[in-house]
């Protein structure tokens, strides 16, 4: 069974310095910024393929008469692109398109985990280890009164050196690593008292992204697929895991699936 979150045409791509990791965001905007509604013409025409990846864009002068804007817009909507990772910027160097990141297949496996059917490009950031926090949700989901300060385990997940998630991983107790060090909320998980549930519950959901996932996970206006998983030892609620998906160029599978 196919989790449909969304897809786009697999690309061959090859392995790039980092500086040509990328975000394809594809979707129109609504924006009545001018900057951003000329990034969003350039976006549009660069994931249509009018300029190629590694290709030298026109001047900026070119291009903001191109998408009808004033030169300084047109810096502006150059400098966004770049945030989002899909062009480089550089001194007396024209601006050049990046290489698209790569299509990325995930498996939800049978413990409500999600997988990345490509193990070899993967990689983490961590942001947080153990620091104390109060979640509204993550105490209801573990049974605890909602002031509770929980621990929290959070990081950026990558794959071929670019953001596709982000992890928090929240519990009552603390979490340590096998070597003695603070658990990571990445796949798979380290820490033995993950690996000791016995059952799991998820919920899912599709949203837009806040300004500072958005941040995170190199977008602008990105979509998100939210999956919220409570882990359960002998029926207590033992962990709270929430995955923060991006929803462009992804697809998700089920452990068996098609």
């Amino acid at each position: 069974m196919a989790l449909s979150i969304t897809s786009s045409k697999d690309e061959a791509v090859d392995h790039m310095a980092r500086e040509q990791w990328l975000v394809r965001q594809d979707v129109g905007m609504t924006s009545h910024h001018p900057h951003e509604r000329a990034a969003a013409a350039l976006r549009a025409d660069i994931t249509a393929g009018t300029f190629a990846p590694g290709e030298a864009l026109p001047g900026q002068r070119e291009l903001a008469d191109r998408y009808s804007v004033a030169q300084n817009t047109m810096g502006q909507a150059l400098r966004l692109l770049e945030a989002e990772g899909l062009v480089e910027m550089a001194p007396r160097r024209r601006t050049r398109i990046l290489r698209p990141f790569p299509h990325l297949e995930v498996r939800l496996s049978g413990d409500g985990h999600l997988r990345p059917v490509d193990v070899d490009s993967l990689g983490h950031a961590d942001l947080h280890a153990g620091a104390r926090t109060v979640d509204a949700r993550a105490a209801e989901a573990l049974h605890v009164p909602p002031g509770t300060r929980l621990f929290a385990h959070r990081v950026t997940l990558l794959h071929a050196m670019t953001p596709w998630a982000l992890q928090t991983l929240l519990t009552t107790a603390a979490i340590d690593a096998p070597d003695g060090g603070d658990a990571a909320a990445m796949e798979p998980f380290v820490a033995s008292a993950t690996k000791q549930e016995t059952a799991h519950s998820s919920r899912w959901s599709a949203r837009p992204a806040t300004t500072e996932e958005n941040r995170l996970l190199r977008g602008h206006g990105l979509t998100v697929m939210e999956v919220r998983r409570v882990g359960f030892i002998d029926e207590r609620p033992n962990s709270y895991l929430l995955t923060v998906v991006r929803a462009d160029r992804m697809t998700i599978v089920s452990e068996g699936g098609s």
